[in-house]
């Protein structure tokens, strides 16, 4: 029965993205606020994150756009007088907040619950110390480990169990400190780190289990100790290298009955001891020689990899978690409608394989380390979904390189020395490096030992080597084709092989019967006729996706999350959806990051994960006969090849101004406005905030609105403002930016309003600009009512938005980037005085 005394809560918010955590958060965030409005509960959120959708969902009232801390949620508590907090979704920041107020007793004196976890869960999240004491109490093994606190006790103790040791920071600041050392000075070095990061001076020093392999498990347990395991995942690479930046296997392929049943069975186990309700991720490692494992971490509070076993196997993990938090139980839940006669107490079954490739941020950084070791470094991951193993491997490896032509990165060039380099100490390209010792000849046996990798996924990788020669050396044959879909090559990569239309390949395709079909990503493997619209391309005879609508607007996502606008645009894309259906649009996505809001079924009515490019796009094209296309961002070879290939209304948001656009070296403010083929309407000013303090347009990452000046400056700008717009011919959100130099300013340029921008704009005029372009790119805008609310527009806040960098969780000594680099904002505002 749902708990009637809950009718408040607070959501304590992720903060800003960064460096493994980018919008899963967010997205699960999102789901519970809905659920809990559907019960009539009033939520509250603290987020200085402006890319939250979960804030944007919420009455403006109940949003508190400050920092997640102690004092801030304290405040709100005493002032709001919640009845219960959830800190299970605001990442470890969230967590800490959450340990400190049971550990003081303020929750308990202002009579406010803590949904998610007891008091003993609480305690053992983050707490090497706590999370060996659980597991040795459930009898369950556990890596050999201890705390320190000097130098002299690290020491005592690795003389004990030996090198390699791995060092962790107890109670760390941010979660990315866990270093190997194979030696008396790498442990030297890291317990100088460890302490320095570790807010109480201590860190664990345990047993290295590294060349292990890792898997994950998820589960569900209710209030009546109802068990269910959602999903295992399987990492491909070896403990030694961090799960977020391992590529992973859903479902778990090279394990034995007998493991994979007792690691549930642990995972079960820590779950009842525990008491969770709600959802659990536990971690292990595990020695393929013998089968022997140990627990390695405990997770409660939701994660990409929660979110992975959402998207991999269709079940409503997070929708589920939520009930059970109101004291639901598994059995009384009621899955929405979509799910039939599904229930929420059965675990599922999957007739297919899921594969995530992590995303690098290296293009954009250059200076960083580029090996893979336990400190995560990847920005974000796609995901492949095929029949196989091979096609989906393949499908993620494709959606991770962002190239709409379809081309796959050879590594041919490379040398043999640093080939088994590369082998033995992995970097960020692992994934071409295996492949291309295949290609060269290395056995199998031979790669598993240099790289700890299950033989099992060299035979796969070998399969794909079979089919590219197939490729290159049988080119145009009808069978080649057939064999390339069936192993996931895309048609752009079989158009620039063999240098033909990706037309031409789609007619030969038709000849050889080798069309694209859609299934359904859902819970029971096809055991129950279900309407969840989720879908990924194969190629077999029967098609479970069809045309959804004769007014439908599709939408092309942004992929894997990179640096650079970032979880903004994963943002803006979910903002277009919502958009589309209040003009009424029917709306598909296509999109393939396991952590984007874009992918929420709240969102949209279908869904497609699928690669980015531009033959997939196509086949979805063909398949749902889309009005209107809409890509957020500006992709410009993409676009241009939609254009030629189909007859078809596609709009890029924001606007791809065709004439070009002149950028300043040097710029101080901006005036933005909303233009239409009427009229342009000035909204605000904006301070263009540079740190580097050079001006320079690329550095600018902080914001500041308004800007302040004086009336007369102001009506000079806007009549030089739209004169420039009048020649120029743009439409949309345009930015006309000015330089301002001893006291006068200058006309420098003009620029589309980026998307971080626009969001930004948003918060702080309270009206919603990617819904005016939306209405406006649909026909739906009226220019009278626009006009009368910028009329009627008063800023009474200065608000600021800040931009955050990779550079720390990266080890770069920079402390500051350019917009390229970014990893996700801060916002905030001060009332004008």
């Amino acid at each position: 029965m749902l708990n009637k005394d809950i009718k408040k809560v607070l959501i304590l918010g992720g903060g800003p993205s960064k460096i493994g955590q980018e919008n899963e958060l967010d997205n699960a965030s999102f789901e519970t606020a809905l659920l809990f409005q559907k019960h009539h509960i009033k939520t509250f959120i603290i987020d200085n994150n402006p890319f939250s959708l979960t804030a944007s969902a919420i009455k403006n009232k109940y949003v508190y756009t400050i920092e997640v801390n102690v004092k801030n949620v304290k405040k709100i508590i005493e002032n709001v007088k919640p009845d219960a907090i959830i800190a299970t979704l605001g990442g470890l920041k969230a967590i800490n907040v959450a340990q400190s107020l049971v550990t003081s007793g303020f929750l308990k004196d202002h009579n406010v619950q803590l949904l998610g976890m007891n008091d003993k869960a609480l305690k053992m999240i983050n707490n090497p110390y706590h999370i060996k004491k659980v597991i040795r109490t459930v009898n369950e093994p556990v890596v050999p480990s201890d705390i320190v606190s000097s130098e002299h006790e690290a020491f005592s103790i690795v003389r004990e169990i030996g090198f390699p040791v791995i060092v962790k920071s107890i109670a760390a600041h941010e979660n990315t400190h866990r270093q190997i050392c194979q030696n008396s000075e790498s442990l030297s070095d890291a317990l100088v780190d460890g302490f320095n990061n570790s807010s109480v001076n201590k860190c664990a020093i345990e047993k290295s289990v590294v060349g292990y392999k890792q898997i994950e498990m998820v589960g569900v347990r209710d209030s009546e100790d109802t068990k269910i395991l959602i999903s295992g995942l399987e990492d491909i690479d070896p403990v030694g290298i961090h799960s977020g930046d391992s590529i992973v296997v859903a479902p778990i392929q090279t394990l034995t009955d007998p493991e994979y049943q007792a690691l549930r069975n642990a995972t079960f186990k820590i779950m009842e001891f525990l008491q969770v309700v709600g959802s659990c991720h536990v971690e292990f490692a595990l020695d393929s020689s013998d089968g022997n494992y140990f627990i390695t971490k405990i997770n409660l509070n939701y994660n990409r990899n929660m979110a992975l076993v959402e998207r991999a196997t269709g079940y409503p993990l997070q929708y589920v978690t939520t009930l059970l938090y109101l004291g639901v139980n598994l059995r009384k839940v009621e899955l929405p409608a979509e799910y039939h006669r599904l229930t929420a107490i059965m675990e599922p079954t999957i007739d297919h394989v899921v594969v995530k490739m992590p995303v690098w941020p290296f293009e954009n950084v250059k200076n960083a380390d580029e090996h893979l070791n336990t400190i995560m470094k990847s920005v974000g991951s796609t995901i492949g979904v095929g029949r196989s193993v091979e096609e989906a491997m393949l499908k993620a490896l494709r959606s991770s390189q962002f190239s709409p032509k379809d081309i796959l990165p050879s590594m041919r060039e490379i040398s043999n020395d640093e080939l088994i380099s590369q082998l033995i100490h992995p970097q960020i390209n692992r994934f071409l490096v295996l492949i291309e010792a295949i290609r060269r000849g290395y056995q199998v046996e031979d790669l598993t030992e240099l790289t700890k990798i299950d033989q099992f996924y060299f035979y796969k990788l070998k399969q794909l080597l079979i089919t590219e020669e197939k490729i290159i050396n049988h080119p145009l044959k009808l069978e080649t084709i057939e064999a390339a879909h069936q192993n996931g090559f895309g048609d752009g990569m079989m158009s620039e092989t063999w240098d033909v239309p990706i037309d031409y390949i789609k007619k030969l395709s038709m000849q050889a019967k080798s069309v694209p079909t859609y299934k359904m990503i859902e819970p029971s493997a096809g055991e129950f006729d279900e309407n969840i619209l989720s879908f990924y391309s194969s190629y077999e005879i029967e098609n479970e996706s069809s045309q959804f609508s004769s007014k439908t607007a599709l939408v092309i996502g942004r992929g894997g999350n990179k640096l650079g606008p970032n979880t903004a645009a994963d943002y803006y894309t979910a903002e277009i959806l919502i958009q589309l259906r209040e003009v009424g649009y029917k709306t598909i996505i296509i999109n393939n990051n396991p952590n984007s809001l874009s992918l929420n079924p709240n969102l949209s009515d279908k869904r497609y994960i699928e690669p980015i490019q531009l033959g997939d796009i196509l086949n979805i094209i063909r398949t749902e006969k889309p009005v209107r296309v809409f890509v957020p961002g500006n992709r410009h070879y993409l676009m241009k090849e939609i254009k030629k290939n189909q007859n078809l209304n596609v709009q890029i948001l924001p606007p791809d101004q065709e004439t070009g656009v002149m950028l300043p070296k040097k710029v101080t403010y901006a005036l933005n406005f909303f233009v239409t083929q009427q009229s342009s309407y000035f909204i605000t000013t904006e301070k263009l905030i540079n740190n580097k303090s050079n001006g320079d347009i690329n550095f600018i990452t902080n914001y500041q609105i308004p800007f302040f000046i004086n009336d007369d400056q102001l009506a000079k700008d806007i009549k030089i403002s739209k004169n420039c717009i009048s020649k120029s011919n743009w439409i949309g959100l345009v930015q006309i930016l000015f330089n301002k130099e001893d006291g006068m300013s200058e006309y420098v340029g003009i620029r589309p309003l980026r998307l971080t921008e626009t969001i930004f704009m948003s918060h702080a005029t309270g009206i919603n600009w990617i819904r005016e372009l939306v209405k406006f790119y649909t026909n739906k805008l009226d220019e009278l009512e626009l006009k009368n609310n910028i009329n009627n527009l008063k800023v009474s806040k200065v608000f600021n938005m800040q931009a955050n960098f990779p550079f720390k969780q990266l080890r770069i000594n920079k402390k500051y980037g350019d917009s390229s680099q970014e990893v996700g904002a801060r916002i905030s505002f001060n009332e004008i005085k």
